[in-house]
């Protein structure tokens, strides 16, 4: 058996093991939304320093042959 919480209609206890319950549905999906763009906001940074890295060593390597 579950209640609403006083305040926060999206909320609800669970009589049975006292737990409180989060049922916004509408909610619950955007916080997947937003944690699955973090995600693919955070692999592009790594990419792109992946690549900045990749370029840093190219330009040393040419300056080592340009000294040459």
């Amino acid at each position: 058996m579950r209640s609403i919480v006083k305040e926060n209609t999206a909320l609800e206890r669970d009589h049975t093991t006292n737990a409180i319950l989060n049922s916004d549905a509408a909610g619950y999906k955007a916080a997947l939304m937003r944690k699955k763009h973090h995600k693919k906001s955070a692999e592009q940074i790594n990419e792109l320093k992946n690549e900045v890295s990749e370029l840093k060593d190219l330009v040393k390597r040419l300056i080592v042959k340009i000294d040459k």
